[in-house]
């Protein structure tokens, strides 16, 4: 293995062992964190996790007490609908940083993506379509990496 490609690997390696800390962070802080949502009328409030768990649902004053059964249905339906949104908008938020990382490596290893994209029409233009021997190319789906 030459010396330049071993320092590309421990370097990938490195940035592999930071993204996996910093998802282990992000997973813990998440673990604890929760939304709190309020309808509109103030009467209930759900307190949510952020694996879309109810924590908990709080009546708030006497106004719930007077409600129809159907219309207190559709209020607890509403105030849960708009507190799982607010979970999935904050765990989108904690991990949108670490997205694209296998990309990254894949670019890295290759040489990025103008060298691929070279490497692929060569590839054509040589009739080597499956690659050598009529297998498949490690160029003819890059997606395969992704990570």
């Amino acid at each position: 293995m030459s010396a330049g490609y071993q320092e590309q690997l421990n370097e990938i390696m490195g940035r592999l062992a930071d993204q996996r800390n910093q998802l282990q962070a992000t997973q813990e802080r998440l673990a604890q964190q929760t939304v709190k949502v309020t309808s509109k009328d103030r009467s209930i409030t759900v307190i949510m996790g952020t694996q879309s768990d109810v924590r908990e649902i709080k009546f708030q004053g006497q106004g719930y007490r007077s409600m129809a059964p159907a219309e207190l249905g559709r209020a607890l339906v509403e105030v849960l609908e708009k507190a799982r949104l607010e979970v999935r908008e904050t765990v989108t938020r904690a991990v949108t940083p670490m997205m694209g990382f296998g990309n990254e490596v894949r670019d890295s290893m290759l040489g990025g993506t103008d060298q691929l994209r070279m490497m692929r029409e060569v590839q054509q233009k040589m009739g080597l379509k499956n690659g050598p021997g009529g297998s498949r190319s490690a160029l003819d789906d890059e997606d395969e990496t992704d990570g």
